[in-house]
């Protein structure tokens, strides 16, 4: 935005992208409150000779969130910056643009709008991906770098969005409304993968239709053997492709023997079974709080909506092992990689490292080879009560309950699991 014209501005709940159009009036003091208990709330920036709606910003401090959508005469978004609250800053993480040929063109048409997408990493390197003919012609990806200052801008006080929008212009704000104008906010803060009712996910007899497929599916718990932690640092991996490479989490616990369970899902129609979700047990102090198990540099904060930290699988197994003896584990799975490989649901296989006494328990990984996240889970003290390697077979899925069944289990589960 290069004008140096005076801008005006209104506090809002956000721009409606299919009406085209700011909803949501808010006062200037409602906003500043927003902004000050880091609930969510929008500016759309206005020309005033046109008044047209040239920008609209995002901001949600308590998720640490900023974005402007940059916006064309008709209403279409053409560009965006996305920034996070880092380190005391805020970071680019992300900038793209849509070319529209037609003016009729939609917005953010994966056909034809010609499209640039940025995102950077802390360190200055970024990856471009450039559609100059949109979804229906060739892509390109490379690797860039930036100057790291260039990423950065001071976290700005509350009325100066000039770094955010990407200009100078004089903002004036414009009389408040008579009173804030209650509706739903069109848009919400990009946030990463969150944990869905793990504790449920292992209760047993508790009945699923899963996301997408409305297949039904009920939950059955087994015992998956030991795992023994000569370091007490965990690594979640594919046992076919250890590494001394692989990084343990920073969440650690005491050495120790620690206790698996399988949360296995049984098709309903068909004698099918996956493996939804598997846990080392910690302590037997109920969960309070769910977290992503992070390595050494991993920020949650970087992540885009719905993304997460996860480790991948190739040969649709994966395993709990100490990270200490990942060298060694790697050298006897070489010689016997087939005992780790093609694990039926439920069942798991144990390997030992003689030398330290050390266990590698593994089992099957959902729906095969891809990447899961996993997942810290916390007592009320904030000790670590487990550790669970989520396949996200149970992500978006329903629980039901089993109409065949009087007072059903799933039904005295919702009653009593809230974790």
């Amino acid at each position: 935005m290069t004008t140096t014209t005076p801008l005006h501005a209104v506090y809002c709940e956000g721009w409606d992208a299919e009406r085209r159009a700011v909803v949501g009036r808010l006062t200037a003091a409602t906003a500043r409150e927003r902004d000050r208990s880091g609930e969510q709330y929008a500016v759309a920036v206005i020309e005033p000779q046109t008044h047209t709606v040239v920008a609209v910003l995002e901001i949600a401090w308590s998720d640490h969130f900023a974005r402007c959508w940059h916006l064309d005469v008709r209403g279409r978004r053409h560009a965006v910056d996305e920034f996070r609250e880092l380190d005391g800053r805020m970071f680019l993480l992300r900038s793209a643009e849509w070319g529209y040929d037609d003016p009729e063109q939609p917005e953010f048409d994966e056909e034809r709008a010609r499209h640039e997408e940025v995102k950077h990493h802390p360190d200055g390197t970024a990856t471009r991906t450039t559609q100059p003919q949109g979804g229906s012609g060739p892509m390109r990806v490379t690797t860039v770098l930036t100057p790291v200052e260039d990423l950065y801008l001071d976290v700005p006080r509350f009325g100066e969005w000039g770094g955010l929008i990407r200009s100078d212009a004089e903002l004036v704000v414009q009389p408040d409304p008579s009173a804030d104008e209650t509706v739903e906010p069109p848009w919400r803060p990009a946030a990463p993968l969150r944990p869905e009712r793990l504790g449920l996910v292992f209760q047993p007899d508790v009945r699923w239709t899963l996301a997408k497929t409305d297949h039904t599916v009920v939950t059955e718990l087994r015992d998956g053997g030991t795992v023994r932690l000569p370091s007490g640092r965990l690594v979640v991996a594919d046992p076919a492709w250890l590494s001394v490479e692989l990084e343990p989490f920073t969440a650690t616990v005491r050495p120790g023997d620690y206790g698996v369970e399988l949360a296995v899902v049984r098709f309903v129609t068909e004698e099918h079974r996956r493996v939804a979700a598997a846990k080392l047990v910690v302590s037997t102090e109920p969960v309070a709080s769910w977290e992503p198990a992070l390595t050494a540099g991993q920020n949650p904060v970087l992540l885009g909506d719905g993304a997460f930290f996860g480790f991948g699988v190739d040969a649709g197994t994966a395993c709990f092992v100490d990270g200490d003896v990942l060298g060694e584990m790697e050298r006897i799975l070489e010689e016997s990689c087939e005992t780790v490989v093609g694990i039926p649901a439920g069942e798991t296989v144990e390997v030992r490292e003689p030398e330290s006494g050390a266990t590698l328990v593994a089992f099957g990984s959902g729906w095969g080879d891809g990447a899961y996240p996993t997942w810290v889970g916390r007592t009320a003290d904030g000790d670590i009560a487990c550790f669970v390697a989520d396949m996200l077979v149970l992500h978006g899925a329903t629980a039901v309950q089993d109409e065949h069944e009087d007072q059903p289990r799933s039904a005295r589960v919702f009653q009593n699991i809230s974790s």
